[in-house]
């Protein structure tokens, strides 16, 4: 049946992201390398997708990998590989999730009939993206060649509200020119709803640059912007000087801590940058958390090797635990079970509005699986990891789905046996 058909919203998350009243999770990808056939892109996205269902996402980043060697005049430690266009792979995460998807899009055209060009093939009437992060030049001499980010803002407003967009923020920037948080300001006033960061292993340049931007917002009275926080593990040296080769300022301290970790294992390794991460997390919330800028986190590998990739669900898990108890309070979790069977005879918003009643007023009565905070444990000795968070449009069902007072969110996994609902509440 079309997603369609199901009542899905397809600017469900691009509605979270601009939301100040809730955090958003997001999981970040890479495209294949160019040329890789649509059987092999599926199979990719079947298994990240399969490994993403025991976290409570609210959606996915598709990242548009570029290879920046204007940036700057150091040899690149990995080297660059061309990769599928993000909106072709992108589209696969819908079917394979039903989750929506970011898309980052390089503004590399020399041209706006380029760029609208692409914009046909990836949006409405193509691919069907509906939510995009558009990245400017690396470099100054970049910008001679490609058309500048306002005339790519303009051209996604000129589709009307059948698209939303974001950009991107480095904290590293507002470090150097202390000029960052007008730079967010005047991509808002071209369009962008929301802004994701540059992974973040510097905590103060963070703090820097979001109370900045709080007290600008302030002065104008500009309603603040939602700044995704974005994360990533490291188990390497080699994956760290690729980290600060791509301008990711991260502190001695941190990084003699992670490669001494290195020298056990790059296990021990991506666990301390994991610990790092965290600690860098609750920094900035400490610092920054009641001053008015919506938070949300992602995470994403920067490299493909495989304790990296695996230390991003970990890390992921972690700090969506940490923005929770920080911004929510008490807060647990509820595992529901829906047969596949009865949402296949589901086809309306009001219908999927009683499934979804039945299902909150059945769990409450029934067995299921609760986990909390340590000093919110019911003492039944059950974990259940932490999933809260999670998005409404799990299924392409979130214009349908209507939360229970007192929910964040809820994700679905396709099980062998049926359909998982993980449900995040705030505790009483």
């Amino acid at each position: 049946m079309p997603l369609e058909r199901r009542g899905w919203d397809p600017l469900w998350l691009a509605k979270a992201l601009a939301d100040p009243a809730r955090p958003v999770f997001l999981l970040g990808s890479v495209p294949p390398r160019e040329g890789t056939s649509s059987a092999d892109a599926y199979t990719i996205c079947e298994k990240f997708v399969a490994r993403s269902r025991c976290q409570a996402t609210d959606g996915f980043i598709v990242y548009d990998i570029q290879d920046e060697a204007s940036r700057t005049s150091e040899a690149r430690p990995f080297p660059f590989r061309r990769t599928m266009d993000p909106s072709e792979f992108a589209a696969l995460f819908p079917p394979a999730s039903g989750k929506s998807v970011v898309v980052y899009k390089a503004v590399s055209e020399p041209s706006e009939a380029a760029f609208d060009k692409w914009l046909d093939t990836a949006t409405v009437g193509g691919h069907g993206h509906r939510t995009l992060n558009l990245v400017g030049p690396a470099s100054a001499s970049d910008s001679a060649k490609q058309i500048p980010l306002a005339a790519a803002a303009t051209r996604v407003g000129a589709r009307g509200e059948s698209l939303a967009f974001g950009c991107v923020t480095i904290a590293e920037r507002h470090v150097a020119k202390g000029r960052e948080h007008l730079n967010i300001l005047r991509k808002q006033a071209l369009g962008a709803q929301w802004f994701i960061s540059q992974a973040v292993y510097d905590a103060e340049a963070t703090v820097r640059l979001v109370r900045d931007y709080a007290s600008e917002c302030e002065r104008t009275g500009v309603r603040p912007a939602k700044i995704i926080l974005t994360f990533a593990p490291c188990g390497r040296p080699k994956t760290m000087q690729f980290i600060r080769w791509l301008g990711i300022q991260v502190p001695e301290a941190v990084e003699s801590r992670v490669l001494k970790a290195a020298v056990t294992s790059r296990e021990c390794a991506v666990n301390e940058s994991i610990v790092t991460c965290c600690e860098a997390l609750t920094t900035i919330l400490e610092a920054v958390g009641r001053c008015g800028v919506p938070l949300g986190i992602s995470v994403e590998s920067v490299s493909g090797f495989r304790e990296e990739i695996d230390g991003c669900f970990e890390l992921f898990r972690r700090l969506q635990q940490i923005l929770l108890d920080s911004h929510v309070g008490p807060w647990g979790v509820r595992w529901y079970r829906i047969p596949l069977g009865s949402l296949a005879r589901v086809n309306s918003e009001e219908e999927l509005a009683k499934a979804q009643a039945r299902i909150t007023d059945e769990a409450a009565t029934k067995t299921s699986v609760a986990a909390a905070p340590p000093d919110q444990q019911a003492g039944d000795g059950v974990h259940a990891p932490p999933l809260a968070g999670a998005a409404t449009d799990a299924l392409s069902l979130g214009g349908a789905l209507q939360p229970a007072p007192l929910l964040l969110g809820v994700a679905i996994g396709i099980g062998l046996s049926g359909l998982s609902v993980f449900a995040a509440r705030r505790l009483r």
